[in-house]
């Protein structure tokens, strides 16, 4: 396989959280795809002029001055510019790659931390959270709510245990806080232009949860343009355009329901806080770094038996 298509396969097994670099992933992958077409053109110079009886003999038959043998050994042994700038971008943006890798996982051990803090503690009101807090993702709450069924959000494009789906959200209303909720997972409909039927309880519903805070992904661009018509479809959350399509004034939370009493059997919950261990983000880095230690020991590998080629050849020169 091509390091252009492996780098490409790279880049469709990786999560959001690193398809950011896809250019970087594509430039590294067309910098290491120049090495064997380099190879290649060489190799075909080379059986063009083996193939090439006149100008055989005239190489064969050349009696070279010490002046030209002295300008051949130096234009011989020239340095490498396009292979060391070729080598050199890769390694940096290998030892890059490998650097943010670490600083995630930094950032996971961090976030597992003040996971761990904030789950010792007992739930509150959200209405509480937002007032005690100026932090409140991972905090968990309970509380007791009617959903407003009749502004029904369909977040696409939902993956649980291999299938694609919905996280079905809406807002809530209470002790006079309205905001978001996470009711859980359904599955998609086997058509695209289909949607699966919602059934939104109509009763009180007592419902223990976390916190979570909605990121925007800059590289995700909205299809939906009209903002009231229900279920409503969206690509990701922006309380802020929701706020003024609706009219509402929404704190920046939603909230993913774990349990509720009564039991929502039509919605999985299928909350998680870090979908990737810091470990695996260690895991990348020793690759990236290792990755970065195979080029330059294969380019200073390549450059030193191009040295020794070419003081072989001036020695054989020298005695004929």
């Amino acid at each position: 396989m091509r390091p252009v298509e492996i780098a490409s396969k790279m880049i469709t097994t990786m999560s959001a959280e690193v398809i950011t670099l896809r250019p970087i992933y594509l430039l590294m992958g067309w910098c290491l795809g120049l090495l064997p077409n380099m190879a290649f053109m060489a190799r075909n110079r080379l059986n063009t002029i083996n193939n090439n009886k006149p100008t055989m003999t005239i190489l064969t038959t050349m009696q070279l001055t010490p002046a030209n043998d002295k300008s051949e050994r130096v234009s011989g042994s020239s340095w490498p510019v396009l292979a060391t700038l070729i080598t050199v971008i890769a390694v940096a943006v290998m030892v890059s790659l490998g650097c943010w890798q670490l600083a995630r996982m930094d950032q996971k051990q961090q976030r597992l931390h003040s996971i761990a803090q904030k789950e010792a503690q007992a739930p509150m009101h959200v209405a509480q959270a937002l007032q005690s807090y100026s932090e409140v993702r991972d905090i968990p709450v309970n509380f007791t709510a009617r959903v407003d069924g009749d502004r029904v959000i369909l977040l696409d494009n939902q993956i649980y245990q291999g299938k694609p789906g919905y996280a079905v959200i809406a807002p809530v209303r209470s002790e006079g806080q309205q905001f978001l909720v996470n009711l859980g997972w359904v599955a998609a409909p086997a058509q695209r232009d289909q949607l699966p039927v919602i059934v939104i309880p109509s009763q009180l519903l007592s419902v223990e949860g976390v916190i979570s805070v909605p990121g925007k992904n800059r590289l995700i661009s909205e299809t939906t343009t009209q903002f009231n018509t229900f279920p409503l479809r969206l690509q990701q959350i922006d309380i802020a355009t929701l706020n003024l399509q609706w009219g509402t004034s929404m704190p920046n939370i939603l909230v993913q329901r774990l349990a509720s009493e009564p039991d929502l059997p039509g919605f999985t919950p299928n909350w998680q806080a870090v979908v990737m261990p810091p470990e695996k983000h260690l895991g990348y880095a020793i690759q990236w770094f290792g990755l970065a230690l195979a080029a330059v020991v294969i380019f200073f590998s390549v450059l030193l038996r191009r040295v020794k080629n070419n003081d072989n050849h001036g020695t054989d020169t020298r005695k004929t």
